[in-house]
């Protein structure tokens, strides 16, 4: 189907069912969050430098499993908005990513700070605040120091590196950054593009495993955009983003 009449958001929407089928129920996805963090623990216990150390963190899908809200929205004809995130968010069911809670307590045990840095928006100035319901599904999930120190929602700009930045300013020295979207780590990732993302990632190899600690996430992120191009990639239809998804596609060519 070509024709956006005939394909919607609905459709699009069907796309997603054997990535979520994946998180939610295989063993590997679970698997590969142990991994993530017990390499992250090892790599915090390698760490003898002294000073004020901290780990920064990513929250969405990073520390808590938000699938249930993509799931939600098979059979409807609309998808991510701010009105239909915000009624998941302040329904504060998101459950924590398998090892999150457990090594970040080990950090905060041992000595570090946490810093929770994530795109999800605080802008009380326009009656749009998820930083309360945040907290609160955070602390009853038992993950340490959420305060108002430690929880930097975006205000203003999507781009993370300001607050980055800041935890720096305030005289910590960063061991760590764990996310599942390469824009959790470095400018050097804030790239649109599947090319330009690709390179950025070959020139940082050595980083992954060892300073940026990678979660899986098939759902959605950055990359999706970069499929489509990059730019105003959001303006494209259903149909036009279902098109491209299969046309970037490498395929073996079976014999007729």
């Amino acid at each position: 189907m070509s024709a956006e009449s005939e394909f919607t958001t609905k459709d699009l929407n069907e796309e997603s069912i054997l990535a979520l089928s994946w998180v939610q129920n295989s063993a590997e996805f679970q698997a590969l969050a142990y991994q993530a963090f017990n390499i992250a623990k090892l790599k915090w216990d390698m760490d003898k430098q002294g000073g004020k150390k901290a780990v920064v963190v990513d929250v969405d899908e990073t520390l808590i499993d938000n699938s249930p809200f993509n799931a939600g929205l098979i059979g409807k004809d609309y998808g991510y908005g701010s009105s239909t995130w915000k009624e998941w968010s302040e329904d504060r069911s998101a459950t924590a990513i398998p090892g999150a809670v457990d090594f970040l307590n080990y950090v905060v045990k041992t000595g570090g700070d946490v810093f929770y840095v994530t795109n999800r928006k605080s802008q009380p100035e326009k009656d749009y605040d998820l930083k309360p319901s945040t907290m609160d599904n955070l602390k009853a999930l038992g993950f340490p120091q959420i305060d108002d120190k430690h929880m930097m929602l975006r205000t203003d700009t999507s781009k993370k590196q300001p607050r980055r930045d800041s935890i720096t300013e305030m005289g910590y020295r960063t061991v760590l950054l764990i996310g599942d979207n390469l824009a959790d780590f470095d400018v050097a990732f804030d790239g649109d593009t599947m090319s330009v993302r690709t390179k950025a990632v070959e020139d940082h190899k050595d980083s992954f495993g060892d300073k940026f600690i990678m979660l899986p996430n098939p759902i959605y992120g950055n990359w999706e955009g970069a499929v489509y191009g990059g730019g105003a990639w959001y303006k494209k239809s259903s149909a036009e983003r279902s098109e491209i998804r299969i046309d970037t596609l490498r395929k073996f060519k079976f014999a007729e």
